[in-house]
């Protein structure tokens, strides 16, 4: 078993920050002991230069009969060498009419807060911005381009461990601008079996990046993550969360996205950066 710090999950959070200040909020979790893993050590600890991650959100479920022709879109993006690591896709099926195997109630909140309630359509990053009536490859592609910095406003490092039902979830950010910022995990699970209405493609009845949880509570229908407070270029934080799995959930085909979101002139949160943590493992920060 890694080595980490066992808590108990009561408390929900820990929080252990280089910066001053507590979280406003914390995620609801099953109660009981859990090892925080470690997180990896820094590459390159006086960079801030890091790579930028678009979030694009496709708003799904098995019977929409029009969804195929986004799958295959998000197909074909996938396997554009030049687009790796660019983007991070997530699926919410939340259009579930007669038992969808890969909804969930977190998918739910997230088309309600960003879908326009026509399927498929594909918005990014945590906005109601999406491609409009075109599905194609694309019109993605141009969307990435579009919204995708030459840097990142923080990078990203994780660790995921499993104890029995329950993972636990450590993130440290290292900001390259100074700026009020919010952390979020959600769970993502792969391989999920469910025919697909309309579908033309055998693989398109395997689904992939399901929304099944959200970690890091908010009063926005739970969509930008645990408040951390102010930080200054340079800084980090510290913070864990803790996600529950549920029975019907395979663990060996899930993931942890880790989402940083920045105040905004508007005052709202941006979503600025976000990475994949595979479970029992970890990632560092992306530098350019």
């Amino acid at each position: 078993m890694k080595r980490g710090l066992s808590v108990s999950l009561m408390a929900a959070a820990v929080i252990a920050m280089s910066c001053t200040g507590i979280p406003d909020d914390t995620p609801d979790t099953p109660s009981g002991e859990i090892t925080i893993p470690e997180l990896p050590s820094d590459p390159d600890p006086g960079n801030t230069s890091f790579e930028h991650r678009i979030l694009l959100i496709q708003h799904t479920g098995t019977y929409c009969p029009n969804c195929p022709a986004l799958m295959e879109s998000l197909k074909n993006l996938s396997e554009d060498k030049s687009y790796e690591g660019k983007y991070q896709h997530v699926a919410s099926h939340s259009y579930n009419e007669e038992g969808d195997p890969a909804y969930s109630a977190a998918a739910s909140n997230l088309s309600q807060a960003f879908c326009s309630g026509y399927y498929p359509e594909l918005t990014f990053n945590l906005t109601k911005e999406n491609t409009g009536t075109s599905l194609s490859v694309d019109t993605i592609r141009k969307c990435i381009d579009d919204l995708r910095s030459d840097v990142a406003d923080a990078g990203i490092s994780a660790a995921v461990l499993q104890t029995g039902d329950t993972l636990g979830v450590n993130v440290r950010i290292k900001v390259a601008k100074d700026n009020q910022y919010r952390i979020a995990a959600w769970l993502l699970e792969d391989n999920i079996k469910g025919r697909q209405e309309g579908a033309y493609e055998e693989w398109m009845n395997t689904h992939g990046n399901a929304l099944r949880a959200m970690s890091g509570s908010t009063l926005n229908l739970r969509i930008y993550g645990t408040k951390v407070g102010g930080l200054k270029a340079g800084q980090t934080a510290d913070m864990s969360f803790v996600i529950g799995v549920e029975e019907d959930w395979n663990v060996d085909n899930c993931k942890v996205l880790i989402l940083v979101n920045a105040s905004g002139k508007d005052g709202r949160y941006d979503l600025v950066n976000c990475a994949v943590c595979p479970v029992g493992g970890n990632v560092t920060y992306q530098y350019k």
